[in-house]
């Protein structure tokens, strides 16, 4: 990451409009000395460092966390006692230690590399996304850092981050087939996958792109082997997605439905094309039934889903059947596929005609080489046909009856619906949406016992269930969940303890912290790293400091004795859990706001335990620092991270930026540019080069002032930009232009501002910039009366597939036009809301969703288009007019 190390703070100091700190440190060792020491290497216990700490200048923690000029509140007897408990535990500790048998020295702890939070992923993102690398080398920099953390938050990814990464890997996707890519479909298909983005257009792309490298290009013998390898293991990937009993499952394996329900599948679809079409929603009207016989093949998804992978399943076929590109072996490895293939065709023939159509439609694949893979399909197609249909065939040797059962789709889309469901109620702390969740599921189970065997295959699902009824304090639901758990036959494990605990902390329980604590120890269950640290950092936030101070002593001291016992690190790893950076920094965090005297005393504990800090632990520090205006402990602080070699992250900045610029509200546009300037050449200064994310941060930092803060400001913050060799990003553009309709009362040249920005950075067409941009674009124009540019944007917008989709930018159109004098307003709003229900109503049958969640459709939007008459009810299912007219 590029970011600043340093700050300087002084400039700052000297405009701000409150009274100057007047914090000293305790500290100083004369009227000379500078400000607080943040090492120190005497500790009590120095002597019982390994040598490595010993030896180091610098011991790990900071010695003080930052005190305030301003009044302390008071301290309660708790606070103290707090401080006195530890002291006598740790003291207690040490000497019985000391007095032990010696046992082998302790290594200094390198904890392991910590999760990222949301906002270091995204900056790493962002900065990814500026990087001018190859295709290849900018995915194994997204593999190798950011990948992981992103997998970490699997579930509770924040919906930014998932758009940023689902954009990433689909631009990669994107970039495999403009260039011919091989070797990393699986794993971009994986990835996709294990984030929930389920597109098989995405996944026909990639097929289609391996058969096109096929026949365009020479290869050796081990290099076709491997393209049709990596072809099959596309195809097996695909089959398994969707399938819960896929969930954890390494091995790459077809698992299809059986011959008998692709048979009854295709029956269904002959008896009542008109039934089947009302059903199977908008896209799947225009499928021929060849199509929808190769579609039922992979029945974990919709028919106008599965029908996006028929492209590519039969390039796949030509390619198996030609036998310059694939041998027989390659035919019998695909058997479990053939053989549904043959299986459909011979129900609903294929014929060249059908070919033909199915090339024509618009396929998401480069036009030139589609145009490629038609050429070579539509000659190759009776050989492809003669080879599946073939009684004798070679391949048949290998056909396998399909593995497991199909019909798993629906209870595994089930799952995750009540999932989403649970989550989007839980955020919005509607407690009786999330009842009504649960009565829907245990009523959904009642119906269909299946749903038992899903469950069993995805424990982790009951998990955020438990979490959410604990931090709701709903005790009751809390057992009946257990209660479904022992029916369905999931025990609970560590995780579901630790979700408890996790959940107790935000209601701040801390009785049931304690009494589940002691019921697990007594249960004599092995304890990891996670329920420890939501032991301490729940005691400590729950108001009661003193029990967890004295948890992470306990836990230190029990490392201490199993590393004296056992004699190794290693053993004693398998009967205590060493304390990590992690946990003192949970301590610290919930313990520096309640009682700095105890966090002090923590730090200095974890600097001779020789636990080492992390930037996350100094970001905690600096953000108390800078709520208690204390600029010379910010100053100390960013000069001991620079000196062990700690690298300032987003976060960092973040807090830096917020904490210094949020102190200019009332500065003079004078004033603004210094600091701003002042901030740049820190960065410059400390031998750091500010990126776009910095960039990006500071226009929005100063757009955020009073009124939008200072022209001159923003102007000074773009020219060293320009000057650095950074052009402007779409992101920055649309932080320019909300600036200026967040204005209030609005300028009445706003709307000449918003042109004037867009023609200063050369955008003048929806296929430059991002959605986002144009969204915003659209809304500006709107908003400044240009509703005739407003109505341009969102046609544009649709015409390139990628209509607007955010409501109050849609709502901000909406009202436009219904204040408009314009005889065509009238019709352009019922053009808007038409597009807009088409599209919603189009994604969610991709989604596979029911949309329970009715929020969106309560939306002020629909609430204009109703109160209007702008709604064609005749577009509208029953269950979404139901939602409108609620």
């Amino acid at each position: 990451m590029c970011a600043s190390r340093t700050t300087c703070l002084r400039c700052v100091s000297r405009v701000r409009s409150t009274v100057p700190p007047t914090y000293k440190s305790a500290f100083r060792v004369g009227a000379g000395a500078r400000p607080v020491a943040w090492f120190s290497s005497t500790a009590p216990g120095a002597s019982h460092q390994t040598p490595s700490s010993s030896s180091t200048s610098q011991p790990p923690f900071p010695q003080e966390a930052p005190a305030s000029s301003k009044r302390q509140p008071r301290r309660t007897k708790d606070a103290d006692a707090a401080v006195s408990l530890f002291n006598d535990v740790v003291q207690k500790n040490e000497a019985t230690a000391r007095g032990g048998s010696p046992a082998r020295p302790i290594a200094r702890q390198h904890s392991a590399p910590a999760v990222l939070g949301e906002w270091e992923i995204a900056a790493k993102m962002k900065e990814l996304e500026t990087m001018n690398v190859e295709t290849l080398d900018r995915l194994r920099l997204f593999q190798n850092e950011i990948w992981p953390h992103v997998k970490e938050l699997r579930g509770r990814i924040p919906k930014h981050l998932y758009v940023s990464t689902t954009t990433f890997l689909a631009q990669t996707c994107d970039a495999v087939a403009q260039q011919g890519l091989t070797g990393i479909s699986v794993a971009l298909s994986k990835m996709l996958a294990i984030i929930g983005k389920w597109d098989l257009h995405m996944r026909n792309q990639l097929v289609l792109s391996l058969c096109h490298t096929l026949i365009s290009r020479k290869h050796t013998s081990a290099e076709r082997n491997a393209l049709v390898d990596e072809l099959l293991d596309m195809w097996r990937h695909t089959s398994q997605l969707r399938r819960m009993s896929q969930l954890h499952v390494e091995r790459l394996t077809f698992v299809l439905p059986t011959k008998e329900e692709i048979v009854e599948d295709i029956e269904k679809c002959s008896a009542s094309s008109t039934r089947q079409n009302e059903s199977a929603g908008l896209k799947s009207s225009n499928m021929t039934p060849t199509t929808k016989a190769l579609a039922s093949i992979f029945t974990q998804y919709r028919l106008e889903q599965a029908g996006e992978l028929v492209p590519g399943l039969l390039t796949t076929l030509a390619v198996l059947s030609d036998p310059r590109l694939a041998r027989e072996a390659s035919q019998i490895k695909a058997a479990p596929l053939l053989d549904l293939v043959a299986l459909a065709l011979q129900h609903q023939p294929a014929d060249a005609a059908h070919v033909d159509g199915i090339f024509s439609r618009k396929i998401e694949f480069p036009p030139s080489k589609l145009a490629d893979l038609r050429s070579y399909v539509l000659p190759q197609w009776p050989r492809a046909q003669d080879m599946v249909l073939r009684t004798d065939a070679a391949w048949r040797e290998g056909s396998i009856p399909s593995q497991g059962p199909s019909r798993s789709s629906s209870e595994a889309s089930h799952l995750s619906v009540f999932n989403k469901q649970l989550r989007s109620a839980y955020r919005s702390r509607n407690t009786g949406a999330v009842v009504s969740i649960w009565q829907d599921l245990k009523a959904c189970l009642a119906q269909n016992r299946d749903i038992a065997r899903e469950m069993r295959e995805d424990p982790d699902f009951f998990d955020y269930w438990i979490f959410v009824w604990c931090a709701v304090r709903r005790p009751t639901m809390l057992q009946a969940t257990l209660d479904l758990m022992r029916e369905v036959g999931i025990q609970p494990t560590v995780r579901s303890y630790t979700n408890m605990m996790y959940g107790w902390k935000i209601c701040k329980d801390a009785d049931r912290i304690e009494a589940l604590w002691n019921k697990l120890v007594q249960s004599g269950l092995r304890l990891d790293v996670f329920i420890w640290t939501e032991r301490i950092s729940g005691l400590i936030e729950a108001g009661r400091p003193q029990s967890g101070i004295q948890a992470l002593a306990e836990m230190q001291s029990l490392w201490k004795k199993a590393v004296a016992s056992r004699g190794s690190i290693e053993s004693a790893a398998r009967v205590a859990v060493q304390p990590s950076t992690e946990v003192v920094n949970a301590a610290l965090k919930g313990l520096i706001v309640l009682d700095r005297r105890a966090a002090n005393e923590v730090l200095v504990w974890a600097g001779r335990q020789g636990i080492e800090p992390n930037v996350r632990t100094y970001n905690v520090l600096l953000r108390e620092s800078l709520r208690n205006n204390v600029a010379e402990d910010v100053q100390g602080l960013l000069k001991a991270m620079k000196n062990r070699g700690i690298e300032i992250d987003s976060a960092t900045f973040t807090i830096l930026l917020e904490g210094l610029l949020g102190s200019l509200e009332h500065a003079s546009a004078a004033e603004q540019v210094h600091v701003a300037r002042q901030i740049l050449g820190d960065i410059e200064a400390a031998g750091l080069k500010a990126n776009h994310e910095t960039y990006g941060k500071m226009l929005y930092a100063v757009s955020g002032l009073a009124n939008g803060g200072a022209n001159e400001a923003l102007a000074a913050v773009q020219d060293h930009m320009t000057a650095a060799g950074l052009s402007i990003t779409p992101h920055m553009v649309t932080i320019l232009i909300e600036r200026v309709i967040s204005r209030d009362p609005l300028p009445p040249d706003a709307g000449a501002a918003v042109r004037a920005i867009l023609k200063e950075h050369g955008l003048s067409d929806v296929a430059q910039g991002d959605q986002t941009l144009w969204e915003r674009v659209m809304s500006a124009h709107a908003v400044t009366g240009d509703v005739a540019s407003a109505m341009a944007v969102f046609d544009d917008l649709a015409r390139a597939g990628r209509p607007v989709t955010s409501l109050p930018c849609l709502t901000d159109l909406l009202k436009a036009l219904l204040a408009s004098a314009d005889p065509k307003a009238a019709q352009d709003a019922r053009h808007v809301v038409g597009v807009v229900l088409h599209h919603r109503l189009e994604g969610a049958a991709a989604d596979d969703s029911s949309d329970r969640d009715a929020r969106y459709w309560k939306h002020h939007f629909w609430f204009l288009a109703r109160e209007n008459g702008l709604v064609d009810w005749r577009q509208v299912p029953v269950t979404v007019a139901a939602k409108l007219r609620e």
